[in-house]
This record gives C-alpha cells, structure tokens and sequence, in this order.
C-alpha cells in the first residue's frame, strides 16, 4: 500500500518546524510519517536548522559507497557541472537521466542539494 500524501499544510510544518531546529526523527514522530519522507520535504523546500553543519562540497573517500546494500554513485565535480549545464539548457530531469546514467529522481534530488548549497554559500558571504 503506498504511504499516504502529505498536505501542504503537514509540508508547510515539516518547514518550520525543521527551521525551528528540530530532527528529522522529531518531525517524522510528530506528523507520522518516516524521515526519510521529512528529509526530502525539507530538501525540497529548502528548509534548514537554525544550527546547521557547514557543507563539504568535495567528494571525500571512494567514487561508489553502498547505501542499504546498494551501491550508490557518488557525484562528482565534472558531473555537478554537467548537470547545471544541462538543466540550464531547459532538458527535464529524465533527459539528464538519460545523457549521464542517472535515474531522474536521483537527478531532481542532486539539483535540488546543489541548489541547496548554493543558498548557503551565499548567505554564508
């Protein structure tokens, strides 16, 4: 049975509540739903705690790591690159996919982490 949809009131709150400085389990517990649901929404909308780590933007140890028994394609900085030059040129997430052997979902998720950074190094300067 597939998980139940959020509202965008629940999303709106996943929001604020991690920008209030709550964990994803804290969040997950509260709107009863998993973290992994808690972290995307927050991904997706940008939402960060007021306390947040600084972010490595540089690859550290191996190209391939494996995520719940699944090897998992670390991106590197060519890739990100590549990335942003293609999404710029208007293609959609699963035309990237296609040129650089990517699933679209892992592209939507790499775009939005870059564009992530890319608001932190600015309010950072």
């Amino acid at each position: 049975m597939p998980a139940r949809r959020l509202t965008d009131a629940e999303i709106e709150r996943i929001a604020e509540m991690r920008e209030g400085g709550a964990t994803y389990s804290a969040i997950a517990a509260a709107i009863g739903c998993s973290e992994s649901t808690v972290y995307w929404k927050c991904l997706a909308a940008g939402a960060e705690p007021p306390n947040r780590r600084q972010i490595k933007s540089k690859v550290l140890g191996p190209l391939v790591v494996s995520r719940n028994g699944y090897p998992v394609r670390r991106y590197t900085d060519d890739e990100d690159r590549r990335l942003l030059a293609l999404e710029a040129e208007g293609r959609s997430n699963a035309e990237i996919g296609r040129l650089t052997g990517r699933r679209p979902h892992t592209v939507k998720a790499r775009l939005m982490t870059l564009a992530r950074h890319e608001a932190l190094a600015e309010m950072s300067a």
